[in-house]
């Protein structure tokens, strides 16, 4: 029952943040609200934390049942966990933090943004999922229940669509400079 409920709980998750990710969603808050438009992000952000904490509490609170006989390493599963934040953290540094969240609420008009290209993202497009599948990859390693396999596997899938969707976006805002970038340089996993 409680596999039912985690799975439920996703598909609230990815319904309401796939509904306000949309462009089409984006547009029509700005025709109907006008000015609130400028609060978008921010309250995107925080209804998006807000839907996924109960997926992760089931997550957290479902019984603790093994996919196999080997109950895990903490070892690993830290070391894993710990380089997925160290990924995570990284990316995030290469973006303007209070922009990403929401802040400054005053809307910049300055023309068309610039695709950046520099950092981690010469080495991949999307470096902050990177570290949220390696995060996901060493909480499972560390306690490899059925409820972080669930955890590991949807969120996968879950940026894996969201990839594929925010790749449209892009592409429409940057074109063929986009095309090039995305035919050099690999969306998630290095090449060495």
């Amino acid at each position: 029952m409680i596999y039912l409920v985690i799975v439920l709980s996703w598909i609230v998750f990815c319904g309401i943040h796939s509904i306000t990710a949309s462009l089409w969603f984006k547009q029509w808050v700005a025709t109907r609200f006008g000015k609130l438009n400028r609060y978008y992000r921010l309250i995107y952000n925080g209804l998006a934390l807000l839907t996924f904490l109960p997926v992760l509490w089931l997550h957290r609170m479902a019984p603790v049942d093994y996919v196999s006989s080997w109950q895990g390493s903490s070892w690993i599963g830290i070391v894993i966990i710990a380089i997925g934040l160290a990924v995570a953290v990284t990316a995030l540094r290469g973006y303007d933090l209070a922009e990403f969240m929401g802040w400054p609420l005053s809307v910049n008009q300055s023309g068309q943004p610039a695709l950046r290209q520099s950092g981690m993202l010469s080495y991949v497009r999307h470096p902050l999922y990177t570290g949220i599948v390696l995060l996901l990859l060493g909480i499972w390693l560390l306690q490899p229940s059925w409820s972080y396999l669930m955890l590991l596997l949807l969120g996968v899938l879950y940026i894996r669509i969201g990839i594929h969707f925010e790749e449209r976006k892009l592409i429409a805002t940057f074109g063929r400079t986009y095309q090039q970038y995305r035919e050099r340089v690999p969306m998630l996993l290095p090449r060495f």
